[in-house]
């Protein structure tokens, strides 16, 4: 078993994605704020360096080379838990479904002024579920031993391979 710790190689390659659900059930708001860096710590159930199975961002462009670090899953791995996320607010959106225009205004209204967490505060919503997702090179590092560092990238098509930086 190891210790990786896992970070983005570029800013702005990560997005938090937090889904409030109405107590009914007859709404969900999607909330997306992006962040400059992401550093997690992943456990393997061997030494060998995570061997991540690279997913597709929900609403994104179909291509499989993100990972959600809040659920990361490989064929050795065991674990992560987050370190930090740094500088977030660089650019959001929020989606609504299942409610209208006027609900639409009031709701974007509190979480501009008050944040998301305002929703839960009014009793009408809930936090269901949030993901962290990563894209671009992504830099590995063993915790106990710096010199096995790997960064790697995934295609489209989620094949994984190590990243080059050019150094002209």
């Amino acid at each position: 078993m190891a210790s990786w710790i896992v970070k983005t190689y570029h800013k702005k390659n990560v997005e938090q994605h937090e889904y409030f659900v109405q107590r009914n059930g007859k709404a969900l708001i999607k909330v997306t704020d992006g962040f400059r860096w992401a550093t997690f710590r992943v456990t393997t159930t061997d030494d060998n360096f995570p061997e991540f199975e690279f997913e597709e961002v929900p609403g994104g462009n179909g291509a499989r080379d993100s990972l959600n670090l809040f659920s990361v899953s490989g064929p050795n791995i065991e674990d992560s838990e987050l370190i930090d996320m740094f500088d977030g607010g660089c650019w959001g959106d929020v989606e609504f479904e299942g409610l209208n225009e006027e609900q639409e205004e009031e709701l974007q209204e509190l979480i501009d002024e008050e944040g998301a967490y305002a929703l839960e505060d009014s009793g009408d919503w809930y936090l269901d579920e949030t993901e962290c997702w990563v894209w671009g090179p992504i830099e590995i590092t063993n915790e106990n031993d710096e010199s096995r560092t790997r960064i790697i990238i995934a295609d489209e098509h989620g094949n994984v391979s190590d990243f080059h930086v050019d150094e002209r």
